[in-house]
């Protein structure tokens, strides 16, 4: 059980992948009741995702992060009786959340149009990868090809006369997947409000613009763009990446540098900066000397040494860190990012918990994901069927 602040909610989950189902995950850690609707053949295919790159896992542990404290009913859509069912679920329903192509929607009547017929103070979240109008409205969007390339995030992140940078695996997903839970329990908000359920529409391709929005700023005013990231060439030299004596890069962020350099060139033992650099335009002017001279004073000290300093002096710096390098992390631990649960194969597993904390109905992660259709039978006794209409959903093949 939870107290969370979704207690009392019940979320259809029709998604498969990563930002949907993480969107949910979301909406589960905080006390709804998410029952994923998955094809009794094979289910959500990020089940099958064993290996991604050069790792394999004897559990899909990347379907575990997106689907803990979800009940599964392993249902096949495509057919008029298995829509019976999932009608009938809607009828109780809050919300109904998919990432499924529009055209594939409308074709199983599974559409806005049809559920919200069936329920008006449905709440339906609609992901898509380009949006619900134009040219490539039903174009199947990644977040690779959507959010990454699409966006100009993949352009804007490479240096200056480098190849494209490939993105982390669900990166954009998992951001989007916190836009639309926000959004969901901003239309459940009006629901209570104004007593009207309505469509909720997010794309990938529109988080990743809103991503980088300094930069489509600059091409919206000023009919251009803003030049790629090169740490040598950059005009602001405390606003940079520098690397220390143990292979550690520390980077500096610092915006103000009238308010920051004297405090900087005092943590680095450079006191005679100060006064030679004295204004924000000359250290702009002397940048492609300050840089490579910062360089010959942090390679002198290990990071460890480097942060004693640092933080002493009030300057904004942040150590870039690999994944093992965070969850090790005293602070991610403090701040309790991870969770240990009970699962029914591995006996433990560790997830990361949602970034958003309620302070008095707090979100948890309590349960594993669940195996495709563990829950087909109690769902469907809940909603009043029974075990003869169950049989018989089985012998129809419109149940797993």
């Amino acid at each position: 059980m939870s107290n969370g602040a979704l207690e009392g909610i019940r979320v259809i989950e029709l998604g498969h992948m990563v930002a949907l189902p993480a969107a949910c995950a979301v909406l589960a850690d905080s006390g709804a009741d998410v029952i994923k609707v998955e094809n009794p053949r094979g289910g959500d295919p990020l089940r099958g995702a064993m290996q991604i790159e050069d790792l394999r896992a004897d559990i899909p542990v990347w379907f575990e992060n997106t689907n803990r404290n979800k009940r599964s009913i392993a249902i096949d859509v495509t057919k008029e009786r298995s829509r019976e069912i999932l009608y009938k679920l809607v009828e109780r329903a809050d919300v109904f959340a998919t990432n499924y192509e529009m055209s594939l929607l409308e074709r199983i009547k599974c559409d806005y149009d049809t559920l919200s017929r069936v329920n008006p103070r449905l709440v339906y979240a609609l992901l898509t990868g380009y949006g619900t109008d134009g040219p490539d409205r039903g174009k199947p969007g990644f977040d690779y090809a959507a959010f990454w390339a699409r966006s100009g995030i993949m352009d804007r992140i490479a240096e200056p006369n480098s190849d494209p940078r490939p993105q982390r695996a669900g990166l954009g997903d998992n951001l989007a997947s916190l836009a639309l839970a926000g959004a969901i329990g901003t239309a459940l908000f009006t629901r209570e409000r104004k007593g009207i359920g309505q469509r909720v529409d997010l794309s990938l391709f529109h988080v990743g613009v809103w991503g980088l929005g300094f930069d489509i700023e600059a091409a919206l005013h000023f009919g251009r763009e803003m030049s790629r990231t090169d740490r040598r060439l950059v005009p602001n030299p405390i606003w940079n990446v520098y690397r220390t004596k143990d292979a550690r890069w520390v980077q500096f962020v610092m915006a103000q540098t009238d308010m920051y350099w004297p405090a900087f060139c005092k943590a680095i033992a450079r006191p005679e900066w100060v006064p030679q650099y004295d204004s924000h335009e000359k250290r702009i002017q002397a940048s492609r000397v300050l840089i490579p001279l910062i360089e010959e004073v942090m390679v002198t000290k290990t990071y460890a040494e480097w942060d004693a300093i640092l933080k002493n002096h009030g300057v904004i710096y942040g150590v870039v860190q690999s994944p093992l390098d965070v969850i090790r992390d005293p602070q991610a631990s403090a701040n309790h990012f991870f969770k240990e649960i009970e699962h029914p194969v591995t006996g433990k597993f560790t997830c990361i918990q949602s970034p958003i904390k309620f302070s008095k109905t707090p979100a948890s992660v309590r349960t594993a994901a669940p195996s495709l259709g563990q829950h087909t039978e109690e769902v469907l006794l809940e909603s009043g069927y029974t075990w003869d209409d169950i049989g018989a959903f089985k012998s129809q093949g419109a149940i797993l």
